[in-house]
């Protein structure tokens, strides 16, 4: 028998794919001009330093100027380096953690060192629009963003809610696109990739903008699918004899999912997007919108979950932008920003049985799930010039949230249930869809309603408002900034960041920095719980406090960077839905790119980059693994590398051709305190990967081969959220996520792009 999906709006895949097909007959009968600057151009390292970026504080500034540690990935730098979604670049950046389950979160990104679920902490904005899901403040930095339209991404460390309010906890990552002022009046240009490549991988991406002078837009389609690595002959958790071991999943095994039957390692991703905007003159239209429907990867042990289960995340984001200048000094920008999104999906699971006599055997579900959440953000900013050496910016903003309060799960151990009286005993009395794996067959429970019963929705209102001045003497420049945010459900915070800047030269600068900001608890954990998963509506916001001192310098071909910073956690939210804790984290960073003539003649400049990261990360409990509770006792929080190491070098050969090699080594490290590992006292190995892109680019038309794991390691991930499997293959798991997650071999992507 056959599941059916939740029903979740979607983009009619006819559109995108009439999208794909029309745009390039458009183009093609057009008289098109080339683009002089299709890709940022190739900046020396003075010109880096001043590169403008608007992250840090909302205004474009050099980065010699910003009041925090940033990194600029360019166009370029994602061409060269063979990038083909966000995820890739993440792996590459300094100061990240990175766990990949290749799942429905395909990746898990610890920024700095604070190790939580899931990639909570950091905010993701597209265009400086917050990406993070609105119910679990989830960053899904997976497959189905855009590439081709990026302009450069700006990466943010420290925390930055002074300026953006809730959730700039750890730092900000802002994907800026192109939007058509990138080209000459007149210019049109159009782009289209196509990737494939190991796992059945394949994709098509299109893009295209334009500027007729007071008219510019831009437009992006993307759609990715693969059938994901194969895994389950490395970790014992993930073997096939288990995922088909018929006491363990009775008649669920004759369930077919994804086109295949439950049974077998298979966890497949689909996602695409559609992205673009139109701007006359002062004012921008905007659309955001993407879908992914993905498997569970390495997460779940297979004894525990079925990882061909079909998960899906959907994110619409429409927004209308107005930027005036009142006069000559003041300049205003108003956002009016809804967005909506969507996260469930079926779920194929088996509860040990804790009966005397029957542990071989399991309580069994195969349900759907769902929760809809959706919000309307009014946001007014001023930017205000009093003179040549003293700015101030401020603004305030006004938010809706209408919220799922719990997983609407129909016949899911007493979940919320839309479809189903939720009072429903089922065949064992633990709710209408929780079999038995001895029965003989399995009735599926209906899906969850397309709309969420008003019971289960809560609505709130959150107020904020900042001010902030800059004012420059002479080599100096003070950056100060205050914030007030209001939440109905967990009142006011007050969060403040103060820099001073001294320039040494033209070539170097020092940064001393001090900054605050709040994280929101998630509304899944304050409202989401079941039997056994607990939710605390009592939750309070965390709090960071982080001091950071910050060197710039370049010298002849080298351009160095040296972060020392010193942070301080309170209220710290654990996976059991409670605040416990503090925790504090002393790390350094170093970063340095390079770019020196290249020995080939006719070429251009060889360039490349070196990233340190030094980290420890400490928490004032730890847990008890004998007796299953957490104790007082400072301890390492796990999960977090020492030492990390990024390193890349460019080769350009007589610039048609272009060889990008990488490399990512990671200590080995203490896993997390939860993890049974970590009672053995056995740590995660350390590994060095390396990557190559091989890159030939004539006249219009580019081709590029990227190699990833390039000499095939055997190697490991930490496992996420709790990480309870434990290791012993000869019994049950401990628990559901497991406890190691294993990484693919050797792979490739072959990318085709054709430039109009």
């Amino acid at each position: 028998m056959k599941t059916s999906e939740i029903v979740l709006p979607k983009i009619n895949m006819d559109l995108v794919l009439l999208l794909v097909l029309f745009l390039p007959l458009q183009i093609s009968a057009q008289e098109q001009k080339q683009v002089k600057q299709e890709e940022l151009v190739k900046m020396s390292l003075e010109e880096l330093m001043n590169v403008k970026v608007t992250l840090a504080s909302g205004l474009e500034e050099s980065m010699v100027n910003a009041p925090a540690t940033m990194i600029v990935i360019t166009s370029e730098e994602i061409k060269q380096r063979g990038y083909t979604s966000l995820s890739d670049v993440i792996i590459d950046l300094p100061g990240f953690d990175i766990s990949v389950p290749a799942g429905n979160w395909y990746l898990n990104a610890y920024q700095r060192g604070y190790r939580t679920p899931y990639t909570t902490r950091t905010l993701l904005m597209i265009d400086g629009k917050v990406n993070n899901h609105l119910w679990s403040h989830i960053a899904d930095i997976s497959h189905q963003y855009p590439i081709l339209n990026i302009k450069r991404i700006e990466v943010l460390y420290g925390p930055a809610s002074a300026l953006y309010g809730a959730n700039a906890f750890l730092g900000v990552i802002n994907v800026i696109t192109k939007d058509g002022s990138e080209l000459n009046s007149g210019e049109t240009s159009t782009n289209i990739g196509l990737l494939g490549g190991s796992f059945n991988t394949r994709g098509i991406e299109v893009f295209s903008q334009g500027n007729s002078g007071n008219v510019k837009y831009s437009i992006t389609s993307r759609i990715y699918n693969s059938d994901g690595p194969d895994l389950s002959d490395r970790w014992g958790f993930l073997s096939n004899d288990l995922y088909s071991n018929r006491n363990i999943w009775g008649p669920l095994l004759d369930i077919e999912n994804n086109g295949k039957k439950l049974g077998k390692y298979y966890s497949p991703s689909l996602g695409y997007s559609v992205t673009g905007n139109i701007t006359y003159k002062n004012i921008k239209l905007g659309l955001n919108r993407w879908y992914l429907k993905e498997g569970c990867g390495t997460q779940y042990a297979a004894d525990k979950g079925q990882n061909n289960d079909s998960w899906i995340k959907s994110s619409l984001q429409l927004y209308f932008e107005y930027e005036k200048h009142i006069t000559d000094n003041v300049k205003t920008n108003t956002l009016l920003l809804y967005s909506n999104y969507t996260q469930g999906g079926d779920w194929a699971e088996a509860v040990q049985d804790w009966r005397p006599g029957m542990e071989d055997y399991s309580f069994i579900s195969f349900t759907n799930w769902n929760s809809l959440n959706s919000s309307l953000l009014f946001k007014q900013n001023f930017e205000i010039d009093l003179n040549n050496n003293f700015k101030i910016l401020s603004g305030f903003k006004y938010e809706l949230k209408k919220l799922t309060k719990a997983y609407d799960v129909p016949g899911y151990w007493d979940a919320f249930s839309s479809s189903l009286p939720s009072t429903e005993p089922g065949p064992y009395g633990y709710g209408f869809g929780i079999g038995h794996s001895t029965d003989s067959t399995y009735t599926i429970p209906p899906i969850p309603s397309s709309q969420m019963p008003p019971t289960n929705l809560l609505y709130t209102d959150d107020y904020g408002g900042y001010i902030q001045g800059i004012f420059d003497l002479n080599n100096i420049r003070f950056n100060g900034g205050i914030r007030y945010d209001y939440n109905s459900i967990y009142g006011g915070t007050v969060n403040p960041r103060v820099s001073a800047i001294y320039k040494l030269t033209e070539k170097g600068a020092v940064k001393l920095i001090y900054g605050e900001a709040f994280q929101e608890p998630q509304p899944m954990q304050l409202w989401g719980g079941w039997n056994d998963r607990l939710a605390n509506p009592d939750l309070k916001p965390e709090k960071a406090r982080n001091l950071e001192a910050v060197v710039m310098y370049h010298t002849g071909p080298l351009l160095h960077g040296l972060s020392v910073f010193k942070a301080y956690y309170n209220n710290v939210i654990k996976e059991e839905a409670e605040n416990a804790g503090k925790r504090d984290v002393f790390g350094l960073e170093y970063r340095l790119k390079f770019s020196f003539g290249n020995f080939i003649p006719n070429s251009s400049d060889i360039s490349g980059y070196l990233y340190y990261t030094y980290t420890k990360a400490k928490s004032i409990i730890s847990y008890n693994h004998l007796t299953g509770i957490w104790e007082d006792g400072k301890a390492d929080v796990g999960d977090i590398a020492p030492h990390k190491v990024n390193f890349g070098v460019n080769i350009p050969i007589r610039d048609k051709f272009n060889i990008f090699l990488n490399g990512n080594y990671v200590s080995a490290k203490d896993l997390y305190l939860r993890n049974p590992l970590r009672a053995q006292n056995r740590k995660l190995d350390s590994y060095l990967i390396m990557n190559c892109n091989l890159a030939y680019t004539f006249n219009k038309f580019s081709i590029a081969l990227k190699v990833l794991n390039l000499f095939d390691k055997e190697y490991f991930h930490s496992g996420i959220r709790n990480a309870d499997s434990g290791d012993d293959f000869e019994q049950r798991s401990l628990g559901f996520n497991n406890s190691l997650l294993p990484q693919p071999g050797c792979s490739f992507i072959l990318n085709l792009t054709l430039n109009f």
